[in-house]
C-alpha cells in the first residue's frame, strides 16, 4: 500500500482527528516535527512526490539540501494545518474570528473581494494548496460578499469525507465535483455568485498538458471552460502562514479573454491563472501542500 493511500484510510483520519483535537498546541507542534522528520527520511511515494514538486518550484539551481529542507517544512506545516483544523472546527469553533492561531482576511484582500462582487457578475476564485487551505477556505467563504460554492475532489476517500464534513460544519457550501454540481456552479456564476476550487492538483480525468513553472505539467483545465460559459470574472488566491498567523490573500479580479475561438481563449486564460498561481507559490514554496506528482 502506498503512503498516500495509508493516510487516506478512514480509520487513520478518524484516529488523527480524535487525538488531534485534544492535544495542546505545544504537543501538536512537537508531533508535527517528529512526523515530518520521519516522512522526509524514508523512501515513499509521498516523499518522492514532494521532493519532485519542490525541485520544479525551486529550479535547477536548488541544492539537494534546499529541496530536503523545503520538503521537511511541507510535511511539518501540513501536519500542523490538519491539527489546527481538528482543534478548531472539531471543538466547535466555526467562525474565523474564533480560530487559533488567527486567520486574517487582510484589508487588501477584503477590498479586492468586494470589488469583484461589485461587478455584478459571478466571481470564480482559482486557488492553490498553500499553507492551511482549509482554514483559509473557510475565511474566504465567510468573508466573500456573495455566496461561495466550493468545488471539491470527486469521489472522496473515506479519510477525505471526514475533512469535508468538518468544512461543512464551518458553513462551507462544499460540493464534490460531478456533472450536476458543475451545472450548479455555472448557474451560480451566471446569477452573480461565487465559486472557488483548487486548480493546482492533478485529478487524472480532465487533466491536460500545461506549462507550469517552466515545464510541462498535467493539471485540470475544465474549470476555464466553465468560466467562459458563465462569463464571470476571475481571481486567484491562497493562504499563507506568516508571523504566527494565517493570511488569506487574493490577486485583483480580471476579465477573461473572449475572442470567440474557444480553444484559444481557454489556453490564454489558463496561462494567466497559472502564472498568477506560480507567483503565489513562489512566495512560500515550503508551504505548497502538494503530495501528488504534478510533473509526471
Amino acid at each position: 500500500m502506498s503512503t498516500k493511500a495509508f493516510f487516506g484510510k478512514g480509520w487513520f483520519t478518524r484516529l488523527a482527528f480524535s487525538v488531534g483535537r485534544h492535544l495542546p498546541p505545544a504537543v501538536g507542534e512537537q508531533v508535527a516535527r517528529v512526523g515530518a522528520r520521519v516522512l522526509v527520511s524514508f523512501d515513499s511515494d509521498l516523499r518522492a512526490a514532494v521532493f519532485d514538486n519542490q525541485r520544479h518550484v525551486l529550479g535547477p539551481e536548488a541544492s539537494p539540501e534546499a529541496v530536503r529542507a523545503n520538503a521537511y517544512e511541507v510535511f511539518r506545516q501540513a501536519a500542523r494545518a490538519y491539527y489546527e483544523l481538528f482543534r478548531n472546527v472539531g471543538r466547535g469553533r466555526t467562525r474565523v474570528a474564533e480560530f487559533e492561531p488567527p486567520v486574517r482576511v487582510l484589508p487588501e484582500t477584503r477590498a479586492r473581494l468586494q470589488a469583484a462582487a461589485d461587478t455584478g457578475r459571478g466571481v470564480f476564485i482559482a486557488g492553490c494548496h498553500v499553507s492551511n487551505f482549509d482554514l483559509g477556505g473557510i475565511a474566504f467563504c465567510q468573508e466573500m460578499p456573495v455566496p461561495l460554492q466550493v468545488l471539491a475532489l470527486a469521489n472522496p476517500t473515506p479519510g477525505m469525507e471526514l475533512f469535508n464534513r468538518l468544512r461543512q460544519q464551518a458553513g462551507i457550501m462544499l460540493t464534490p465535483i460531478s456533472p450536476e454540481t458543475l451545472r450548479q456552479a455555472i448557474r451560480r456564476l451566471r446569477e452573480g455568485e461565487g465559486v472557488i476550487t483548487g486548480v493546482d492538483r492533478p485529478i487524472g480525468e480532465g487533466d491536460a498538458p500545461v506549462e507550469f513553472f517552466g515545464a510541462t505539467a498535467h493539471l485540470p483545465v475544465g474549470y476555464m471552460r466553465m468560466v467562459l460559459r458563465a462569463n464571470c470574472v476571475v481571481m486567484t488566491g491562497t493562504c499563507f502562514y506568516e508571523e504566527g498567523e494565517y493570511h488569506a490573500v487574493v490577486n485583483p479580479h480580471w476579465e477573461p479573454v473572449q475572442t470567440g475561438d474557444r480553444e484559444h481563449d481557454v489556453a490564454v486564460n489558463l496561462r494567466r491563472v497559472l502564472t498568477e498561481l506560480e507567483g503565489l507559490i513562489r512566495q512560500h514554496p515550503e508551504q505548497w501542500m502538494m503530495f501528488v506528482p504534478v510533473w509526471r
